[in-house]
């Protein structure tokens, strides 16, 4: 296991190589530069150029990338040319805010897909199975950003149940011990606050869980169908098991497997794709701040952004690797 763990970190370093360059190059195909989008309008050409000078634009792409793998290597991801500070305190202070909002759409998506998923299965070729897949792929379909601004229309605007945007209402009176809102009033002893928390991370939240409730459910489903069709599953039905002990002792365990993987490519999808969502419902994440770096073309700032949605990814598919054992005996006698 050691060592399937130090190969998959060793192949992760060209990885992160390769996202840095791209987006290094790209940055610098798009028109203007930040000392262009960051200075005022009456600007001098000579302002502009000393400040071009101050962060190093002046300097080939090449170089700029070689400083920054340097600093790279130290932990460094710079300093933030719109907002004057390290970038790594930056992205550490808007973490919480993602992580929070991915945690709840996720926790949302599997408590939905995968009944419905089983529903589906369990009755394969009636009304409910079709209606379980018309909204599955319903739920593929339809723009994240789309589905955001139904939301806010109807649930927010028209019937005025949840907040439009933001995290928290101004004055939030529960100390910041962890970052997560909802876990600082729990903590705090504030109940009534972790019920307002909730009401805010409800709309993006949806938002975000909509997509993989589609995705999930049909994998489980087809997961639980394939299952349904072992050997051991129609010895059962033989023996007279029922069938609550057939699906929870025999149909899930070996269903288990596709589900999870699922669940951990879409739960990297979740992260990146919560930018868009971000940006639609104000929320102050890690999304929200890409997009403001990427448009004033902060360089240090987009890239160790960029770098660290790689580095979570990689992290993110080791530990599907690890999980996997937990659930399949042989891949544990495999990888030692």
């Amino acid at each position: 296991m050691l060592n399937f763990i130090v190969s998959r970190v060793l192949g992760a370093i060209p990885v992160l190589l390769i996202v840095t360059m791209a987006i290094f190059g790209l940055l610098r195909l798009a028109p203007g530069d930040a000392a262009d989008l960051l200075l005022p309008d009456d600007a001098t050409d000579e302002q502009v150029e000393e400040m071009r000078e101050a962060w190093g634009l002046d300097r080939p792409v090449w170089e700029q990338y070689g400083r920054f793998l340097g600093n790279l290597a130290s932990f460094d991801l710079g300093e933030s040319y719109r907002y004057r500070a390290p970038v790594f305190d930056l992205i550490l202070d808007r973490l919480p805010a993602t992580l929070e909002l991915s945690f709840y759409a996720l926790l949302v998506a599997i408590l939905v897909s995968v009944p419905l998923g089983m529903i589906a299965a369990l009755n394969k070729g009636k009304i409910i199975d079709a209606l379980v897949s018309v909204f599955s792929i319903s739920g593929v379909s339809a723009p994240s950003f789309w589905i955001g601004i139904l939301l806010v229309l109807f649930l927010s605007g028209y019937m005025n149940l949840f907040p439009s945007s933001g995290r928290v209402p101004y004055g939030w009176p529960v100390p910041e011990v962890t970052g997560f809102v909802t876990l600082d009033a729990l903590l705090a002893g504030a109940f009534d606050k972790f019920v307002e928390g909730l009401s805010y991370l409800a709309l993006p939240a949806l938002t975000l869980a909509f997509a993989m409730i589609g995705i999930i459910s049909r994998i489980t489903r087809s997961s639980v169908i394939d299952a349904g069709q072992e050997e051991h599953v129609f010895t059962a039905v033989a023996k007279g098991m029922t069938r609550r002990a057939i699906v929870r002792r025999h149909l899930m365990p070996n269903a288990a497997i596709p589900i999870i993987t699922i669940i951990g490519l879409e739960l990297g999808a979740l992260i990146s794709g919560s930018i868009i969502v971000e940006v639609v419902f104000s929320w102050p994440g890690i999304g929200t701040l890409l997009f403001q770096a990427i448009s004033v073309r902060d360089m240090p700032l987009t890239t160790g952004i960029v770098a660290s949605y790689t580095v979570f990814f990689i992290l993110l598919n080791l530990m599907i690797d690890i999980v996997y054992t937990m659930f399949d005996p042989r891949l544990r006698s495999n990888k030692g």
